[in-house]
């Protein structure tokens, strides 16, 4: 997908956050006068994209999700992420098929060309299960492009970076705490999650180390079409400050 004005350096690389409605963000990001139903488009006049996290514990209304995409501008593109009823699952029973299709017809309702993907996060719990894996991905539209995070170390073999890159889907980049994540690339997108550098979804993340993460998306950005960079340590506001420093960092 094409970048539009707001993306860094019109190179491609997408920055935002997991998410945008948080109550702490008010005097910290958001003015403090600023009610929520204006923080929307508040955040869209600096990030190009948010990582929707409410999809993950329950399905929008219809016409909430109409309100967010019209709400953005032009070329803003949201991810979305698929539902704990569907992801953290050790097996796929029937019903699984059920809870696919309601969510599916739920994403259906967004605008098309602001739907950039659909993130998919398995829990820590489920270690390495290829079959598994395939039939999941079996079980998703093919219409959507899919990123795939996973959170136990036992995924992260050159066999099953293979079935991802088979099946079209990217990986997740990411610093979940006590796993070393590699940086691969498997699909249309590089795609990397921060998920908060003194403990998980907290504090900021140093200039410095911001400064490595910088250098490090411009190689992962030579490999591919596009790029998305969420920062998900959204206590006490820390994410949007972290995502602006980032922005500034790529745009010299």
């Amino acid at each position: 997908m094409s970048g539009n004005d707001q993306s860094v350096g019109n190179r491609g690389i997408r920055i935002g956050t997991s998410g945008w409605a948080y109550r702490d963000w008010r005097g910290r990001f958001y003015p403090q006068d600023l009610a929520p139903r204006g923080w929307l488009a508040y955040y869209a006049t600096l990030f190009d994209t948010v990582e929707l996290n409410a999809t993950t514990y329950r399905l929008p209304k219809q016409e909430q999700v109409r309100t967010w995409c019209d709400t953005v501008p032009a070329g803003f593109l949201y991810t979305v992420k698929l539902g704990r009823l569907i992801t953290h699952r050790r097996s796929l029973p029937g019903r699984v098929d059920e809870f696919v299709r309601n969510y599916f017809e739920r994403a259906a309702c967004f605008v098309p060309d602001k739907l950039a993907q659909i993130l998919v996060q398995f829990p820590p719990s489920l270690e390495r299960d290829d079959r598994h894996l395939e039939t999941f991905l079996d079980k998703l539209p093919i219409e959507y492009r899919y990123v795939v995070e996973f959170r136990h170390p036992s995924w992260f073999v050159p066999a099953v970076r293979e079935l991802l890159a088979r099946r079209d889907a990217a990986f997740c980049i990411h610093d979940y705490p006590g796993l070393e994540v590699p940086h691969w690339i498997t699909s249309y997108a590089a795609y990397v999650r921060f998920h908060g550098y003194t403990r998980l979804y907290a504090g900021s993340y140093p200039r410095r180390v911001l400064t490595r993460w910088a250098k490090k998306l411009r190689e992962l950005e030579a490999q591919t079409a596009a790029t998305y960079v969420y920062f998900n340590n959204d206590t006490l506001a820390a994410a949007p400050r972290d995502a602006l420093v980032l922005k500034e960092l790529l745009a010299t």
